[in-house]
């Protein structure tokens, strides 16, 4: 063979060897997209991509035609022309809980170095810098030292992250300033900032490599996890107690492959406040590199929830430490305090078997005992799961103890949800149009008993408290049937009860009120006020109905009797508009009927003659009394409830004291604060003697000192002058979304398409927003990318108002003004552009009018 038919040969098949290609788990930056790519083959005829995804929560996945590569160098898109393992649109998982699929693209250039991998769809997804080529220009480090190296003695504990780009050791981000190699040996020498790191390396039989800041002191490394049950790590115990302080912790880390062409450049911190009864939210902003950190309050060791783009992690941070955590891929990899902890925890992470979709599904035809059951015999499933996991793996003491109480709490919140969940479909059930769109229902008694699986020391067991469920728990146990009292079935404020605590509020009765308040004792007897207590536990829930039923035939019955100048024949409300409105053709059912009859006998004749006797002499002056207390009344009416609830939960425990109850108390006192209303030093008195824990009654006077300040700040904030909310950050964006709004009284509704409370609560005062047409008022609609556009779009055709559909980032931004943990949340500004509620809790219509039409009455 001549040297050119040599030389034609050799180019030939250096040409065809490109061509096939492969590449095995090849390096890329962050990915918004399910799974992983675990090949990439390089063919003359096309490129293919090997995608591993193992089965998600909901069971199902979506593929797309719209999904294509493009090379970094270019502008060009090269979509998707088929696909092998799956199939487009939406496919199910097989039993086996994983799958393998391939998707072909057009033929790159051989010159490629780095792709994208995307959807030309909302929320399709991607994958950056998917890189198949490497630069040989830039340093580079040897294959066999990348990666994530765990420590093989069990622990697996990560000490070293090494990639193409920087290496990350002793929970930070390091630069490579030299790598110098002999035989098996490396001394890398690090850089960040001023410092310098020199680590030594060995590579090891079966992939392993021995690192360390010694030569003569290196341990064995390995990418893969070594399994030793019986590792006993020096000290390695568990919480006996927590101590709660006003301290905060700090979270740092990494996003491997983070690019700047992402449009999302922030996350969201969300803490469970138990305390507080609230989840307080934390902007974090990504550095170009990557990198992040945030330090934020933190008044024990919890649990807390973080929502990274499509990622969610639940991480354990400790007042006055620092959590390093790296976000590479499918790995996750914690360095610095709890990194063990952390560690331990995401492994045990799949043990989470309660199937929410499925058994929601049948809960209205579930009985309490079996709905019970089922919640038991999960737990169960998940502690034995749990064992067995620890008998083939090694799991640090405090790891074990968090991942039990989430384990326990989990159950009691799902067992607490029985009445929650089944009083949903009832709602669903009265909504539908016809049978054939109603859920399946039966009717089930739940009593006392149901609710034994909540064990009696849990009141004062604080170390629960570890676990961020803690505030669900907690949230579901006051609210749950045994301790719900319903509003229909206690007795009513008397007038006189009122006035007294009026009274002991520091208001001041005229004589005309207290003459009033004296005489009403005539009619409010205690055995008038037992008589109506027992009707309102047998007929409370028909009347409640019976009124929301005929709540349109309201205005006719009223236009009615003061047309025709008639008097009430019954004295009684209800049964003057049930006459009315059986003379127009209305028909009751048999429980009406009998609410109906109750009523009539409920009072004796010279028990009717004492009350119109009051009404004759008094009955426009408590018109205006209880106008003129309207707030007030609210307040009180709270107040009772909160009283007869918490008394109610220590009788069913059957202690008086209990760090639970001051959690619950402090909660309710919490409220107040919330609507950034403070306590007067005699009220925070009051309350802080209910308290017995000393940091609790500490943390509330700072809270209302903090609400203080708040309060004084914001009103002389100055605002922005932005004409666009075109890159705008923080206080600038909201500004810029008012601008042109200035003088008007804006009401914000952060909503979402997806969201029924929202959709309930927008359709619920489009009357209002008739009314107010000629008002100087706006109704500012705020939603985000969740909304898909199309669907947004159509959806304001018949939502009167202002809209925006703001970023991902700029949410995030709104959300950690406004403190938003959840939706529908609304928000209320004044004439001057300043916020006067940043969460206005929803109202009736009447209530928001009246809100409404004082912000437009006071002066600017």
């Amino acid at each position: 063979m001549n040297k050119f038919l040599f030389i034609l040969f050799i180019g030939v098949v250096s040409s065809h060897l490109y061509a096939q290609k492969s590449i095995e788990n090849p390096e890329y930056g962050f990915a918004t997209y399910p799974g992983e790519i675990v090949k990439i083959e390089m063919l003359d005829t096309a490129t293919v991509l090997y995608f591993k995804l193992k089965k998600l929560p909901w069971g199902y996945f979506h593929l797309h035609e719209e999904s294509y590569i493009q090379d970094l160098s270019g502008d060009e898109k090269l979509f998707v022309t088929k696909l092998t393992g799956a199939k487009f649109k939406r496919n199910d998982f097989p039993p086996s809980g994983e799958v393998m699929y391939q998707l072909y693209f057009p033929p790159l250039s051989k010159t490629v170095k780095t792709i994208d991998f995307g959807v030309e769809k909302e929320r399709g997804g991607g994958i950056f810098d998917i890189v198949i080529q490497e630069d040989e220009n830039s340093l580079l480090l040897p294959k066999e030292l990348r990666g994530n190296w765990l420590l093989t003695d069990g622990s697996n504990r990560w000490d070293y992250g090494f990639n193409s780009k920087n290496a990350i050791v002793n929970g930070a981000v390091w630069n490579y300033k030299s790598i110098d190699g002999k035989g098996k040996k490396y001394t890398i020498i690090l850089e960040n900032g001023d410092r310098l790191k020199t680590i030594y390396a060995k590579l090891g039989k079966d992939g392993m490599v021995y690192f360390g800041n010694i030569p003569k002191s290196l341990k064995s490394y390995s990418l893969t996890k070594v399994d030793n049950p019986n590792l006993r790590l020096s000290e390695d115990t568990k919480f006996e107690n927590i101590t709660f302080g006003l301290d905060s912790t700090t979270y740092s880390g990494m996003i491997k492959g983070f690019s700047s062409k992402m449009k999302q450049k922030t996350f969201m911190i969300h803490i469970n406040n138990t305390f507080k009864g609230n989840q307080e939210t934390h902007l974090v902003k990504i550095n170009d590199d990557g990198t992040f950190k945030s330090k934020f309050p933190l008044t024990h060791p919890q649990t807390v929830f973080i929502r990274m783009g499509p990622k969610a992690f639940t991480i354990f941070l400790e007042p006055n430490k620092e959590t390093f955590h790296y976000v590479a891929g499918k790995e996750s990899l914690f360095m610095r305090d709890n990194a063990q902890v952390n560690s331990d925890l995401q492994s045990m992470d799949f043990i989470r078997f309660f199937n929410h979709q499925k058994i929601r599904a049948k809960i209205g035809i579930t009985s309490p005992e079996d709905y019970k059951k089922i919640c038991l015999d999960v737990r169960d499933k998940e502690l034995k799961t749990l064992e067995d996991f620890k008998i083939k793996h090694f799991v640090s003491a405090k790891a074990l103890q968090i991942k039990k109480i989430q384990i326990e709490l989990s159950t009691y919140q799902n067992a607490l949800g029985y009445g929650m969940y089944r009083n949903g479909i009832k709602r669903q059930n009265e909504k539908a149009k016809t049978d054939s769109n109603k859920i399946p229902f039966e009717d089930f008694d739940v009593n006392e008993a149901y609710y034994d699986f909540i064990p009696k020391d849990i009141i004062d067991n604080k170390l629960v408290l570890l676990s961020g469920d803690y505030y669900f728990f907690v949230n579901r146990l006051i609210y749950a049937d045994i301790f719900e009292a319903n509003q229909s079935s206690g007795s009513r404020t008397t007038l006189v009860e009122f006035a007294n605590w009026l009274q002991k509020n520091k208001k001041v009765l005229t004589i005309e009120e207290l003459e009033m308040v004296e005489m009403s004792k005539q009619i409010e007897t205690p055995e008038i006020m037992l008589k109506e207590a027992n009707f309102r536990k047998a007929h409370g829930d028909v009347e409640q109905a019976f009124l929301k039923k005929h709540r349109d035939d309201l205005k006719n019955f009223n236009v009615y009797m003061k047309t025709n100048k008639i008097k009430s024949k019954y004295n009684s409300f209800i049964l003057d508009m049930a006459e009315y409105l059986k003379e127009n053709g209305g028909t009751f059912s048999d429980e009406e009927i009998k609410m109906m009859e109750a009523l009539k006998t409920l009072k004796t004749s010279e028990e009717i003659k004492a009350e119109r006797h009051f009404n004759k002499t008094y009955g426009m002056v408590r018109g205006l009394f209880y106008r003129k207390y309207g707030s007030s009344s609210s307040e009180m009416s709270r107040t009772k409830y909160y009283s007869n609830r918490d008394k109610r939960i220590k009788d069913y425990f059957g202690k008086s004291d209990a760090f639970l109850y001051d959690v619950v108390r402090f909660q309710t006192a919490s409220m107040k604060l919330k609507d950034y209303e403070v306590y007067s030093d005699e009220e925070l008195k009051l309350i802080q003697n209910e308290l017995e824990n000393p940091f609790l009654v500490n943390y509330l006077a700072v809270e209302n000192e903090r609400t203080k300040e708040t309060i004084e700040a914001n009103k002389t904030k100055g605002g922005y002058t932005v004409n666009t909310i075109e890159n705008t950050e923080g206080d600038e964006l909201f500004d810029a979304m008012l601008k042109k709004f200035k003088g008007k009284v804006v009401y914000v509704d952060f909503w979402a398409t997806w969201c029924g409370p929202c959709m309930s609560g927008i359709k619920r005062i489009a009357p209002l927003k008739e009314e107010m047409k000629n008002e100087d008022v706006v109704f500012l609609y705020v939603t985000n990318q969740t909304s898909p556009t199309v669907t947004w779009e159509n959806a304001i055709t018949n939502i009167k108002g202002e809209h925006y559909r703001v970023s991902a980032d700029e949410w995030n931004y709104l959300s950690q003004k406004f403190k938003i943990s959840g939706i529908p949340h609304y928000t209320l500004v004044d004439r001057n552009g300043k916020v006067v509620k940043p969460k206005l809790r929803p109202n009736s219509n009447n209530k928001l009018k009246g809100i409404l039409k004082a912000e437009l009455e006071r002066k600017l």
